[in-house]
């Protein structure tokens, strides 16, 4: 695979194209947990995190039950904490998909 094929490592600043999932790589777990609590924003675990954007993520929540986003300020404010908590391997997760779908399908033993 050429470096033109290859896809793209997870960096800051995120944008509203980037990965829902590479906030998990670039931020604490625990500060961004509490993050999306704050803000109501259910994509930490979420299965469609690993291939949805925040743009992609906004548009279909606009009318879900987990409410609307807007996606350009949520990545402003998810730079801002990218920086001032960048990830820490002492508090991930397990990213993946199998972790994902039992945290969803039991959120009282996920961490979310």
């Amino acid at each position: 695979m050429s470096d033109a094929e290859a896809p793209p490592e997870p960096k800051l600043p995120l944008t509203v194209d980037s990965p829902i999932a590479w906030a998990e790589l670039l931020v604490d777990n625990d500060e961004l947990q509490r993050f999306y609590k704050a803000k109501g924003v259910h994509c930490f675990f979420c299965c469609a995190a690993e291939a949805e954007t925040f743009a992609q993520g906004a548009r279909v929540h606009a009318g879900g039950p987990h409410g609307a986003f807007d996606a350009g300020k949520l990545v402003a404010e998810l730079n801002e904490l990218g920086r001032k908590h960048p990830f820490r391997e002492e508090t991930a997760y397990d990213p993946s998909l199998w972790a994902r779908l039992l945290g969803w399908l039991f959120p009282a033993d996920s961490k979310a």
